[in-house]
């Protein structure tokens, strides 16, 4: 079982990255800060991390609504993530130096700090300003050959990964779904990792419900929802359903009428037990896992109606080539969230084999979004974005 909710759970794992910093400032002979400049280290890690951590057992979020805060804990944490791996890879070439009983002759070398304090920091602003910034909102017109006429022009408007917790707050969710109502949707889909923090729960939903959207929202779970506070959310869903038209698919579908014409939203489960984290599973079975996920989210399909697959992980293209699916919206992947990334452990750790944007092949279309919002508030090439797709018959 997970204890830990995922913001909780971030703060922990991001202090590690502060107490290491500090000990190869105090302890790295080469790295190691003057005392006056130590203290000051010391003092602003324990500050700014205690406060982080404090502000997880409010009541309420105030984090979230301290821009100044946010800022200085998001600056500082993403500095101490870079200069901890730069910093190794310094140390390993000072002992690669030393068994071959040489001694360092670049400046570099011999004294890293003056340069790389500052490109740490550099690189922290820049991925900081990224991931603050509010996201583009980007429009596509989709041609599909087995389109309805009846759906011409038919839009969808797309929300996923919005992460909301220390750095993404309830309000700018609300504030994307209006951006998004501007264009006028017919529907709001939202595929999965709505929220890190529970104590948002309710304004969350209040956000989505603020879709001007006909059809209302449909929404699937992604795998932060399965780490933590599973329950809470899906009968979150069940009480708004009530009175608003909002829908949670898991690995099921569900048929809307437009314009007097009726299709299919099918909706794929993230293959992960509830309140588990970051269990990595073989390939293999986590990939059977999708494939049958998959499986029952299709059985009863209507083969003649058309149908629109949404799906947390981008992988789940893999398995639906036999199946009644034209558009797939998934997201999860975040881009590789710092561009390098993605392409490298995305690929190669995570098997992340459709990273963003658009995949297409005979009869089928997907687009990965790379996510309105983000749990590590860093990005670097990547910025979030919400989308609108205005369908139409491709002739």
């Amino acid at each position: 079982m997970s204890a830990l909710n995922t913001a909780l759970w971030f703060v922990i794992h991001s202090m590690i990255y502060g107490g290491l910093c500090g000990l190869f400032l105090t302890f790295v002979p080469f790295l190691k800060l003057s005392r006056p400049k130590l203290v000051l280290f010391w003092t602003l890690n324990i500050l700014i991390f205690g406060v982080w951590l404090l502000s997880q057992y409010s009541t309420q979020n105030w984090l979230v609504h301290t821009p100044s805060l946010q800022w200085t804990i998001a600056l500082w944490l993403n500095a101490c993530m870079a200069y901890v791996p730069l910093a190794f890879i310094i140390c390993v070439i000072h002992a690669g130096l030393y068994l071959l009983k040489r001694k360092p002759k670049r400046p570099f070398l011999i004294s890293p700090n003056p340069i790389l304090i500052p490109f740490v920091w550099l690189l922290s602003g820049f991925g900081v300003y990224e991931a603050m910034t509010p996201p583009i909102l980007k429009s596509f017109d989709v041609y599909l050959a087995d389109l309805p006429d009846e759906l011409e022009g038919f839009k969808i408007a797309q929300i996923t990964d919005s992460h909301i917790a220390d750095f993404v707050s309830s309000e700018e969710l609300a504030t994307s779904v209006e951006q998004l109502n501007k264009h006028h949707p017919d529907l709001l889909v939202m595929t999965g990792d709505l929220l890190d923090d529970n104590r948002q729960l309710d304004s969350a939903f209040q956000a989505l419900e603020k879709t001007s959207a006909p059809l209302g929202v449909i929404g699937i779970l992604g795998n932060h929802e399965k780490y933590h506070g599973l329950n809470e959310i899906i009968d979150k869903y069940k009480v708004e359903s009530a009175h608003f038209p909002i829908q949670l698919l898991i690995d099921s579908h569900i048929t809307l009428s437009y314009r007097d014409v009726e299709f299919q939203v099918t909706g794929v489960d993230y293959p992960q037990a509830p309140n588990t984290r970051r269990q990595h599973i073989d390939v293999d079975v986590f990939n059977q896992h999708m494939a049958d996920s998959a499986a029952r989210a299709f059985d009863g399909v209507n083969p003649t109606q058309w149908n629109l697959l949404l799906a947390h992980h981008p992988n789940t293209f893999h398995f639906i080539s036999d199946k009644n699916a034209s558009l797939t919206l998934a997201g999860h992947t975040h881009g590789g969230q710092v561009l390098p990334l993605g392409y490298t452990l995305g690929k190669f750790r995570y098997h992340l084999d459709y990273l963003k944007g658009w995949f297409e092949r005979e009869h089928q279309a997907m687009f990965v979004s790379v996510g309105m919002g983000n749990v590590w508030p860093c990005r670097m090439g990547v910025p979030r974005e919400i989308t609108i797709f205005t369908l139409h018959r491709k002739e």
